[in-house]
C-alpha cells in the first residue's frame, strides 16, 4: 500500500477507536513510525513503505489503538517549540504549563539582560527550566527531582537543545536540601486530588508516573510543602510561578497568603481556565 493508502487505514481504525483528530493523528503516526518530516506524506503520496517501515506502523498503530499517547509511542514531545525526550519518569509536558513559561517572561518584560538564577523545583522533562534557559542567554538554572531517571532525561534535554552549559541537576525533595537563593523559580507540582483518581482518563493513570500526579487527597499536599521552601530560597526580588489544577486557585492563594506571599498574578490557559499563579 502506498502512503495515502495506509493514512486511510490509519484514520479508519482510530476513529473505530473513538481517537479525536484523526486525521492529524494518522499523519503524526505515519510521519513518526517512518523518520520523515510531516510534509513527506503530502509530497511522496505514492510512497510505498518498506516491510520493516510496515512493521513499525503496525506497532505504532496497536499500541496507539491501546490508548498509549503519540508522544510516549514516539519517546519525545514538542514544549515551547523545543523537543523533549520522555521516559517512564517523566510527565508528558501538557501545552497549558507553557503558561508558566509565558508568565515569567512577560514579568522580566524584555527588562535588561540580568544573569537570572532560575530553580525548577520537581523538574522532571526539564522542559520549564530549559525552555527558560532558551529564552534567557543570560540566565543560569538547577533543576530538582526526586527520581534518578527523570534526572538523566531532563540533562540530556538540556544537551539535546544545547543549553547544558547553563543548567545542572539534582536530585533532591523539593527544596529540603539547597541553599541560597534564586530570582525565578518555577514548579509544576502534582496537584489532582487522590479523591479523583477514578475520574482520571485511562491513558494518563497507565502511562503517567503517578508520583507526578497526585498531591494527596485534596491535591494541595505539595503546595504545603512549597510555601515553605520557596520563602527560604526566593530572592527579595524574585518570583515564584506555579501551576494549579482547576478550581484549586483560592485554596491556593489563601495557603500562600496566610504563609507572607504577595499574590502578583493569576495565569489562564487557552481554554481560559486558571492555570498558574505567580507570587512573591
Amino acid at each position: 500500500m502506498t502512503l495515502k493508502e495506509w493514512r486511510r487505514v490509519i484514520e479508519e481504525a482510530l476513529s473505530k477507536a473513538s481517537i479525536d483528530n484523526v486525521h492529524q493523528e494518522a499523519k503524526w503516526l505515519l510521519t513518526g513510525a517512518l523518520g520523515y518530516e510531516s510534509s513527506f506524506i503530502v509530497l511522496k503520496p505514492t510512497y510505498t513503505p518498506s516491510e520493516t517501515e510496515i512493521n513499525k506502523i503496525k506497532v505504532w498503530l496497536a499500541r496507539r489503538l491501546q490508548g498509549e499517547p503519540l508522544s510516549r509511542i514516539k519517546g519525545v514531545r514538542e514544549f515551547w517549540s523545543l523537543p523533549f525526550q520522555l521516559n517512564e519518569h517523566t510527565l508528558d509536558p501538557r501545552p497549558e504549563s507553557e503558561v508558566l513559561v509565558e508568565g515569567v517572561l512577560k514579568w522580566i518584560d524584555n527588562g535588561p539582560l540580568d544573569p537570572w538564577r532560575i530553580l525548577d523545583l520537581g523538574t522532571g522533562s526539564g522542559c520549564l527550566l530549559i525552555s527558560l534557559l532558551h529564552e534567557l542567554p543570560h540566565a543560569t538554572g538547577m533543576g530538582i527531582d526526586l527520581i534518578d531517571g527523570a534526572l538523566s532525561i531532563a540533562q540530556f534535554n538540556a544537551a539535546l537543545n544545547k543549553i547544558e552549559s547553563r543548567a545542572r541537576f539534582q536530585k533532591g525533595n523539593w527544596g529540603e536540601t539547597l541553599e541560597g537563593q534564586f530570582d525565578i523559580i518555577i514548579c509544576n507540582p502534582p496537584y489532582i486530588p487522590l479523591r479523583d483518581k477514578d475520574r482520571l482518563e485511562k491513558n494518563v493513570l497507565q502511562f503517567d508516573p503517578s508520583l507526578a500526579l497526585f498531591g494527596g487527597e485534596d491535591g494541595l499536599d505539595c503546595y504545603r510543602i512549597l510555601s515553605k521552601d520557596i520563602k527560604r530560597l526566593l530572592s527579595p526580588n524574585g518570583i515564584a510561578v506555579l501551576e494549579m489544577g482547576y478550581g484549586q486557585r483560592n485554596e491556593i492563594e489563601s495557603l500562600f497568603k496566610s504563609a507572607g506571599y504577595e499574590i502578583l498574578f493569576i495565569l489562564k490557559d487557552l481554554a481560559g481556565i486558571e492555570r498558574g499563579i505567580g507570587v512573591k
